[in-house]
């Protein structure tokens, strides 16, 4: 006859709550695309790689967050740790989007000519 296999009750708690993790990950992801076309949107409306990285802008968006996660009683160290990641990988990314944007019109503009 079959045997019944009983589940320990702290391995389906842990799969729960990865499952939850695993949700919230998804949430996280759509909210940085949002937040990808907007640094695109603003990186268009920039002058040059002085203003892409804007250091002061970069403190200001830290102490928000900060002050942010402090409100919500959240580890503000862990907010800050995660932004400044992020910050730095959008800073990357909107300054070789502005190059490629630049290469692109040059290349059309010689096309043209």
């Amino acid at each position: 006859m079959g045997e019944t296999v009983e589940t320990d009750p702290t391995t389906e708690q842990l799969g729960a709550v990865r499952t939850a993790i695993d949700e919230i990950d998804e949430e996280i992801v759509a909210l940085i695309w949002r937040r990808e076309r907007l640094v695109r949107l603003a990186g268009g409306l920039k002058d040059d790689d002085a203003q892409v990285r804007a250091r002061g802008r970069v403190e200001e968006v830290i102490n928000h967050v900060r002050e942010a996660a402090e409100a919500q009683e959240q580890d503000s160290e862990v907010v800050e740790k995660t932004y400044r990641a992020m910050i730095d990988a959008f800073i990357e990314y909107e300054l070789r989007t502005r190059h490629e944007d630049e290469t692109q019109a040059r290349l059309d503009a010689f096309s043209r000519s």
